[in-house]
């Protein structure tokens, strides 16, 4: 069975970086509640400005339930201003290798 994964493409001020990812993790665990199963932010190698998360879910329809309730919103408002460009992505169905 596939499994659905919400993918963000994230820009940020590497300076800030670090403190953006635990700020981020921090703030995401409400979407536990919503049927989030976990995930990963990855900080990149390469790019000290870019940062990937990867989030599993139920089911995509938990994430879109999840999105607009006051948890997201809450969770909206913490990370405002924190990435230098809007992220960008979408969702995934992985299959184990």
């Amino acid at each position: 069975m596939a499994i659905t994964y919400e993918v963000r493409f994230q820009t940020v001020d590497p300076k800030r970086r670090d403190e953006y990812v635990k700020h981020y993790i921090q703030a995401l665990q409400s979407s536990k509640e919503a049927g989030a199963k976990g995930g990963y932010v990855l900080c990149s190698e390469d790019d000290p400005s870019s940062v990937l998360v990867l989030l599993e879910w139920e089911t995509k329809e938990h994430h879109l339930r999840w999105r607009g309730t006051p948890p997201h919103q809450k969770f909206r408002a913490a990370i405002d201003g924190w990435q230098t460009e809007p992220s960008t992505g979408g969702y995934y169905l992985a299959e184990k290798i």
